[in-house]
């Protein structure tokens, strides 16, 4: 397709997406002007100690319709959290080398998420507490789009792997996306709750997806009938 092709391709993709009207515009205006207000004054003063009131006013918009945007105040933790794990999940993916042990990729991915907590711990526990198990079902949908991409993410780095470190393919690597999950998010929980520190947090780890990854190799027959695993890679 010569260059001109493409760009009447694109131009009439474009015409196809009808414009955003000034109300629309209006309300994702301040929407924006909410969750920077959100973020500014969690980040200054803590989220125990910020009041939707103070949100309201940084925003300039009236109590009333901040409640159109969010019911409460952990409503906007939540959408604030959403945006920025997006953004720190998608761009630890791309970063990851291809060539790089599955191992070693897990720890740079989960070790952006850990970075991104540690900036402001506080209102990391507050977070975690809120989205562990969720007070209101309206945030469901933005804990669920948070969690598909990560899913999706390790089981991407899941089926690289496979050919390269002899994994079994037999195995969903959404399914194993969630579980390798699951082992990071109670480590997280131990860290934030003080169980543990973040650097014995992030060494335990390690450790843990290295027998998690052993799991995900096929076992070969011994001699007399029984099976013996493959070794894992450190």
């Amino acid at each position: 397709m010569t260059k001109a092709a493409k760009k009447q391709a694109v131009t009439r993709g474009a015409e196809k997406v009808p414009p955003m009207g000034r109300r629309e515009r209006n309300k994702q205006e301040k929407f924006d002007r909410i969750l920077a207000a959100s973020r500014d004054l969690f980040a200054a003063k803590g989220f125990a100690e910020t009041t939707t009131q103070e949100i309201a006013e940084r925003a300039d918009i009236g109590t009333g319709t901040l409640f159109l945007y969010a019911k409460t105040k952990e409503d906007l933790l939540i959408m604030v959290f959403k945006d920025e794990m997006i953004e720190t999940s998608r761009a630890a993916f791309r970063k990851v080398s291809p060539a790089t042990p599955l191992v070693d990729q897990l720890m740079q991915v989960f070790g952006a998420m850990v970075a991104y907590h540690n900036r402001d711990v506080p209102l990391a526990r507050a977070l975690i507490r809120e989205i562990t198990i969720l007070s209101r079902p309206e945030r469901r949908e933005d804990v669920r789009t948070l969690m598909r991409i990560i899913y999706s993410g390790i089981g991407d780095l899941i089926a690289g792997a496979r050919d390269r470190e002899g994994l079994r393919s037999d195995i969903d690597p959404m399914l194993a996306g969630e579980s390798l999950f699951g082992i990071y998010y109670l480590g997280l929980i131990g860290w934030l709750s003080g169980q543990t520190t973040k650097q014995a947090f992030l060494k335990r780890l390690r450790v843990k997806f290295i027998l998690a990854i052993d799991g995900l190799r096929p076992t070969a027959p011994e001699a007399g009938g029984t099976r013996k695993r493959r070794p894992a890679k450190t």
